[in-house]
């Protein structure tokens, strides 16, 4: 594979970056935030 090809494919990956972008800011990383301190604050030996 070249490099000239990788251009073509950066160029173009900006047409779907939001559709991906959307839920995974919206509902990724909250979801996986409140996993995160709902498991934190559950523990016994938080300090």
């Amino acid at each position: 594979m070249s490099t000239a090809f990788l251009p073509y494919i950066f160029g173009y990956s900006a047409s779907f970056l939001s559709a991906i972008f959307v839920p995974v800011i919206g509902w990724v990383v909250p979801i996986a935030t409140f996993a995160f301190f709902f498991l934190y604050i559950e523990r016994d030996d938080i300090g």
